[in-house]
Formats: C-alpha cells, structure tokens, sequence
C-alpha cells in the first residue's frame, strides 16, 4: 500500500515541466497575479512621475560633496512682500507698482535715483531673477556730449563685473544689476550682493560723472576712472522716470 502510494505522487518538480491544463496550479496562478499587479503599479508610478513637474523631474545630482563644504543657509520664495521688508531693514523706501514690481529709490551716495527692481519670471510665473535698474538723473550727465557718454559707459563695463551701464535711445544713462533667485532668496545674499553693492555702484558712478563733468565738460572723455572719490552733485526730478527693459547694445565705437 505504501509503495502505490508514493507511485502515484508526483516527483519534486515535475509541474514547473509538466503541461498545463485546464486548471492551473493554485500556487502559479498567484504567482501571476502577483507579477501582474507589478507591472501595472510600475507603469502607473512611471506616468505619475513624468506628470509631477519640479526636483522630481530633473535628472539625478551624483556629486560628492567635500566634508565641510555644506553651509547653513536661510532660503525663501522670492515675492514683492519679501523684496520690501528686506528694503525696509535698510530704511529704503518702496512700493509695489501695478505691474508687481517694486518702485524703489536708491541713492548714489547722497544722489536719489527712483528706480525699479523687476522680477522677471518663468512661465509659470515664478520668479528667477531680481533686476536692480534706474537711470542716472540728467543732472549727473549734464554737459557731457552722447558720444563721451558711450565711452564712460563702455570703459565702465570693461572694468566692472556686476553693475552695467548702457546709453538708451532717449540719451538717459541706464544703470542694471541682476541677482538670480531661482531656487530662492538668501535675505544676506541680498544685502550684500543685491542692494548694497548696487548703491555702492552707483555712488562710484555719481562720482566718476562729476569728475568727467570738472575735467572739461563735454569735450573730455569720462573713463578709465569709476573709483574716484570726488563729490558728487545734482538731484533726481519728482517725476517717476520710465522703466527700462533689457538693455540695448552700446552705439560706441568700441572698448
């Protein structure tokens, strides 16, 4: 009785090479299933990633950071209500536009400058970069001829690596400086490299101005000397200059 018994059980192995039948095995067939619900939450996961946009999205950052090389810094979304309390801290006034930009008074030394800075935007409307512009008042470039202008702009921008100057179509001297945020806003970062460097430059160019205009006025070639400590003079009028867009190519004859 125990020999026909063990006859007529299948040896070890034998349904994996056996035919299949009307009836599957119960073991393989939630073996199926189970490769089959699988594949399905793999395929879904794959569309659910490539709809999601952002970090997820980019391709993977395989570097190695250097021991000591990660900083603890403060980061926040850029907006016009952050922009402006941070000008506040540095008691400069502003205000919001209708535009969404911030209507800002700089100052040259003790030279006002109504400007703007512009947040310009991505499609999506997040904002990828500070733009810091306003234009020279008419009194600093007074007597100084177009031509002498374009070469007081161009040495300036040969020698200078944040701040530029262009002359525009309307003969005003337009000042630009951009601070990218596109992965947010260090409010120290933009003290020191946003609004601080900015007036300093532009005091530096208030400056270089009212030593080309004592040199000899319009005949004289303002240049070769943006650091100059000379006293600087003149006063923005009251009306709200217009806002600049990007800066146009310089009409000098070269650096």
């Amino acid at each position: 009785m125990t020999t026909a018994l063990t006859r007529l059980r299948p040896p070890p192995g034998s349904r994996e090479n056996s035919p299949a039948t009307g009836r599957p095995d119960r073991p393989n067939s939630a073996h199926g299933d189970s490769i089959l619900r699988s594949a399905i939450l793999a395929a879904g996961l794959t569309t659910l990633l490539a709809l999601v946009p952002g970090p997820l999205c980019g391709p993977a950052m395989g570097f190695e950071v250097p021991k000591g090389s990660k900083l603890d810094s403060a980061l926040y979304k850029p907006s016009a209500e952050l922009v402006r309390s941070l000008l506040n801290d540095e008691h400069i006034r502003s205000k919001i536009d209708h535009e969404g930009d911030l209507e800002v008074t700089f100052h040259g030394h003790d030279v006002p400058m109504d400007g703007w800075i512009v947040f310009d935007k991505m499609d999506d409307g997040s904002i990828w970069n500070l733009r810091f512009t306003a234009p020279v008042p008419d009194a600093e470039i007074a007597d100084i001829d177009r031509n002498s202008l374009l070469r007081f702009a161009n040495n300036w921008n040969r020698d200078e690596i944040a701040v530029k100057l262009y002359v525009d179509e309307d003969g005003a001297l337009q000042t630009e400086h951009d601070l990218p945020t596109q992965f947010g806003l260090n409010p120290q970062e933009f003290l020191e490299n946003g609004i601080r460097l900015y007036e300093n430059a532009l005091g530096r160019i208030v400056d270089a101005l009212a030593e080309a205009r004592g040199g000899g006025g319009s005949s004289s070639s303002p240049d070769e000397n943006p650091d100059s400590n000379s006293p600087s003079g003149g006063a923005n009028g009251a009306e709200q200059p217009q806002k600049s867009t990007a800066p146009q190519e310089d009409e000098g004859s070269g650096i």
